[in-house]
């Protein structure tokens, strides 16, 4: 796994940009079979909340890079897209409520 030994603002964009599509769609299957199996189809986690714990998993990998002397670059690339992806949430949420 040498690429992710990389001091790359591309990879630090990548990563962070890959891993939360990742883990929202393992955990929206996931509450989905759970769901159906235990309350009939109520959702036991709303789709904002999962939304959040995906993008909380940037923060891993942001403390991950950051705190590793050589790999300042990945780092800044990663909180770059945890800060995009951030408002983008808060947008959607506040034109939620505005409906």
């Amino acid at each position: 796994m040498n690429i992710f030994k990389k001091d790359s603002f591309i990879l630090g964009g990548v990563l962070a940009s890959i891993a939360p599509a990742i883990v929202y769609s393992i955990l929206s299957a996931l509450v989905k079979v759970l769901s159906e199996k235990y309350t009939q189809g109520i959702p036991l986690i709303t789709e904002h909340n999962i939304i959040l714990v995906s993008v909380f998993l940037n923060m891993l990998i942001f403390t991950t890079y950051i705190h590793k002397a050589p790999y300042d670059k990945t780092g800044r690339g990663v909180m770059l897209i945890t800060f995009i992806y951030t408002g983008i949430y808060f947008i959607w949420r506040f034109q939620q409520f505005m409906d």
